[in-house]
This record gives C-alpha cells, sequence and structure tokens, in this order.
C-alpha cells in the first residue's frame, strides 16, 4: 500500500485558485476526476482534507496546472508501514466477503466501492458540469437565504444556457453540510411531477395530493434540501409548491425553471426568487479563453454581447470559432452574422412556443424595431391591447429574460438582445410567409394575421430596401417572386374595398412587399 497524504489548509487555497482560473467547481467538474484518473469520492475526500493515496492526491494538483504537489501537502507516513510489531490478529468473526473496517486502515486507503458515503447527497441525473465563472454574489445571496434566513422556497429562473443548473451544483456543493439530506431531481417530458414526488416516498399513495400531503411530512421531519429542475411547469406544480411553503419546517426547496415564479408566491413569507442573468464581461473573456479564443478584451466584449453573455452559447460559438477560424475572433465578427446554436435555438423555440399571443406580438414589434422603444410609443402601434395588459406582458417578458430594458427618461424602454433579435426575426419571418403561403392557396387575405396586426416597416421610415425583415422575407421566400409580386398587386385591391379598421397595417406591408421584390 502507498504513502497517504492529505492537503493542507493553505494548499487547498491555493488549488481553489487554480480550479477558478479554470472555470471548474469543486467536485462537480467530470473532467477533473476523469483527468486524475480518480473518482469524485476520492476528490470530495481531498477537498474535505482526509488522507488519499499518494498517486491519486498528485493527479489532482497536476490536472490543475499545480505541480509542485508537496506544497500543497501534508505527508503522513502510512501506518502500515511503521516498525513498531503489531499484535497478533484475532480470528476474526466476519464472514468471508463482509466488509471489516481496519481502525488502523484510513478511509482513504480502502477502495471506493466499500467506502461508507459521509455526504447524504442523491444526485439524482444532476449533471457533470464542466466549467464555472464568476457568480460569487449570486452564491453569498442563495446561501444566506437557505442558510441563514431558512427559506422554505427558492425559485431560479432565467434563459434556457444561462448557467441556472451549473449555479445550484456549485451551491450544493458549499451548502451541503446544512442539511440532513440533499435531493436532485429533475421534471421534464420523461418524469412528471407525479413520479417524481413519488419516488421521494418510501409508501407513496394512488392519488398526488396524498403524495404532496406525505412529502409536507417528510419536509417537516428532517432538515431536507430538495432540488427540482423543471422543464415545463404546470398547475401542479405551482400547487404543490404552495403546499409546501404553507407548512411550517425548516427544509428548503429550490426550483429551477425557465419560467418565471408567479405573483402569487410573492406574498408568501420565507419565498425567494432568482434570475440568473448572463455572465460579467471578465467571467466572459475567461470562458472564451478557455475555450482556446484569442482576440483583445474589445473583441470578446463585442461576442459576449452578441450572444446575450449566455455561457452556453459562449461555449458553442466557441467551437464554431475554434473550427472555421482556429479560435480568432476577429474573423468571425468580420462574418457580421449570428451563429444560432442549435441547443440555444431549441431552448428559445420552446419558451417562445410557451408564451401568450400577446407576449408574442410584443416581441414581434421589438423585432420590428430593432431599437429601444419606450412603452407609450410602443402603445400607440398595437391594435385593440388594453394598456394594462401590456404593462403585465411587459413585465413578464423581463423576468423571462426575453427583453432588455432601458432608462433613458423617467420612462422604461424596452428591446431585444442580439441572440434573441435574430431568434424572434426568424420566427416572424417564418409565419409570414406561411400566411402568405396559406392566402396564395385559398386565393383570398383572409389568412393574414400578423400582417394586419404588425407594420414591418418601423414606423416614421420609409427605408424599405434597407429594412432587415423585408430583405430577409425577400430572401427566404422561394417561389417566383414575379408571381407573387402579382398577386399582391391583387391583394392591394382587395384590401382597398376592407373597412380600415379591419386592415389595420395589411395594404401598408402589401404595398411595401410588393416594392421589396419588385427592386430585387
Amino acid at each position: 500500500m502507498g504513502q497517504s497524504v492529505k492537503a493542507s489548509s493553505q494548499g487547498l487555497s491555493r488549488i481553489d485558485q487554480a480550479r477558478q482560473r479554470r472555470g471548474w467547481t469543486k467536485t462537480s467538474t467530470a473532467r477533473w476526476w476523469q483527468d486524475a484518473h480518480t473518482s469524485r469520492a476520492t476528490l470530495r475526500r481531498f477537498w474535505r482534507q482526509e488522507r488519499i493515496q499518494h498517486e491519486a492526491f498528485v493527479a489532482i494538483c497536476q490536472t490543475v496546472g499545480v505541480n509542485d504537489w508537496e506544497s500543497i501537502a501534508e505527508i503522513h507516513p502510512n501506518p502500515l508501514s511503521s516498525t513498531t510489531p503489531s499484535p497478533s490478529p484475532t480470528p476474526s468473526t466476519h464472514p468471508p466477503n463482509a466488509l471489516t473496517l481496519n481502525p488502523e486502515l484510513p478511509n482513504s486507503q480502502l477502495p471506493d466501492s466499500q467506502l461508507p458515503n459521509p455526504e447524504p447527497i442523491d444526485w439524482g441525473d444532476a449533471p457533470d458540469i464542466e466549467q464555472f465563472y464568476d457568480r460569487v454574489v449570486e452564491l453569498a445571496q442563495l446561501q444566506r437565504w437557505m442558510v441563514e434566513e431558512r427559506a422554505k422556497l427558492i425559485y431560479i429562473s432565467g434563459s434556457g444556457g444561462i448557467g441556472k443548473t451549473t449555479l445550484i451544483v456549485a451551491l450544493v456543493e458549499q451548502i451541503y453540510p446544512d442539511f440532513e439530506q440533499v435531493i436532485w431531481r429533475s421534471i421534464d417530458d420523461l418524469a412528471s411531477l407525479d413520479s417524481v414526488i413519488a419516488n421521494l416516498l418510501d409508501f407513496p399513495a394512488a392519488t398526488l395530493q396524498e403524495n404532496i400531503e406525505q412529502l409536507c411530512q417528510r419536509v417537516s421531519q428532517q432538515r431536507l434540501l430538495l432540488i427540482l429542475d423543471v422543464l415545463t411547469p404546470s398547475e401542479h406544480l405551482w400547487g404543490a409548491l404552495c403546499k409546501l411553503t404553507s407548512v411550517r419546517h425548516q427544509s428548503c426547496l429550490v426550483v429551477i425553471c425557465r419560467d418565471p415564479l408567479p405573483a402569487m408566491f410573492q406574498a408568501k413569507k420565507r419565498v425567494e426568487s432568482l434570475i440568473v442573468l448572463g455572465l460579467s464581461v471578465d467571467a466572459s473573456i475567461q470562458l472564451l479563453q478557455g475555450c482556446g479564443c484569442s482576440g483583445t478584451v474589445n473583441q470578446f466584449k463585442a461576442l459576449g454581447h452578441l450572444y446575450s453573455y449566455n455561457p452556453l452559447a459562449l461555449e458553442l460559438v466557441s467551437a464554431t470559432i475554434q473550427t472555421l477560424f482556429d479560435g480568432q475572433v476577429t474573423p468571425f465578427l468580420a462574418q457580421n452574422t449570428i451563429v444560432m446554436p442549435d441547443p440555444i435555438r431549441l431552448s428559445l423555440q420552446k419558451q417562445f412556443e410557451a408564451l401568450p399571443l400577446l407576449e408574442k406580438s410584443l416581441l414581434f414589434w421589438l423585432a420590428i424595431w430593432q431599437e429601444p422603444i419606450a412603452m407609450c410609443r410602443l402603445n400607440t402601434h398595437l391594435l385593440n391591447a388594453n394598456p394594462g395588459n401590456v404593462v403585465e406582458a411587459l413585465s413578464k417578458l423581463v423576468r423571462r429574460s426575453l427583453i432588455t430594458r432601458h432608462f433613458f427618461t423617467n420612462e422604461p424602454s424596452f428591446s431585444l438582445q442580439p441572440m434573441v433579435m435574430t431568434f424572434v426575426i426568424d420566427e416572424l419571418v417564418d409565419a409570414i410567409i406561411e400566411e402568405i403561403y396559406q392566402a396564395q392557396q385559398q386565393s383570398s387575405i383572409d389568412p393574414f394575421y400578423l400582417l394586419r396586426s404588425h407594420c414591418l416597416i418601423r414606423p416614421g421610415t420609409d427605408d424599405i430596401l434597407g429594412d432587415r425583415i423585408l430583405c430577409q422575407l425577400r430572401s427566404t421566400y422561394t417561389k417566383p417572386a414575379q408571381d407573387l409580386a402579382k398577386m399582391l398587386s391583387d391583394w392591394i385591391a382587395i384590401a382597398q374595398e376592407q373597412p380600415s379598421l379591419e386592415l389595420g397595417y395589411l395594404a401598408v406591408n402589401i404595398k411595401a412587399l410588393r416594392a421589396s421584390l419588385l427592386s430585387f
């Protein structure tokens, strides 16, 4: 048996700095223990300053770039190599295959499969994470809510890929000793709320409501940290959360979800919510450099802005930059385009499809404007929209991290971030083309909805040829442009016979489409 080693407090501080430079978590970054050819259990014992095998200790240090492992370690001789005679062994009463813990043999020298589990963490299907940057403020806030203020519910929301799950994985590594047990579960297309709650109980009942009652009893009997990573929330979920936040207990429920927390929870005590936003500029630069990208600080800032400082989007676009431009940011930015990675587009697609009609309409209007617009000005262009409903819809879009607020004056203005702008314009163009196809099939203007309710040319401008949306419509439409131009002329004649209130922006839009097509 080789020598066992443990880290000193000063050494751990140095290792902590090294892993932060790489954007790794303490124990949830799979690459760390895999590259060190050890296990997560061994890495955890390393952080608890327990003795582990010399070879594993050296590999853990070297994997984060610390080669002088001696400066990290407090070296202890292997108790089995001592020259002091040991007493004669007494016959064992244990069966041949039973686990016998030698009091003189530290746990660090036992195989991982035979070690008792000192951490009551059931990670379930929580992901291993590759990188973790920044989030110091968020971690401190969450730890205060969870440990000091004993919040019953902490709700984590934010756009897809923004790092919600990664943040909570890193948090669990810090605060798990404050709980008797930590359980992580995902509620997605394959695992419903019913099955997840039933899985948490020893003797699940036949109905969801009965199981929620049992879960309330369980969280009242022990200090439990329950983490639910929710893909699509439901009324059943909100009902379960209401029940769990109403009973007396010292447990904590963390819910991770793209959607914002409903207003009915705002008045509840010991309920907190956090909207996770993009990384800081410095953290984004660290991430891009860690992904092998090269460029100036201003170029990194420009790239971060294009992708809303979304860590997943930056990681994915970094792969494209590596493949096509050998990691050089300059030629990528010169393309003057936004590459939409499939995981980000799919996440935005799911979020967009679940939005109410008014919220979709507001996103389309902001995409048409392509610059911040004040609420009062936006209201003047909406047709048949209640101002109170518009205020509420804008508030929800802000909490969904889909739109950005600006305060140029006393009244807020709203805009879309570049990556969201690209997605929304794509959706708007596809929807309009679908309306055109249906109108052609029916020889009627009845299928036109968006062309009635949204003006494709920004009000107050006449830049038809240079308009981004019209240009994209022109390039996306696959049928002969001349045929469409003639049909558009026919539709203009039909539209002129309709009452103006029913037409909305239709006549203006058809004329703009015709002018754009004929100029092509």
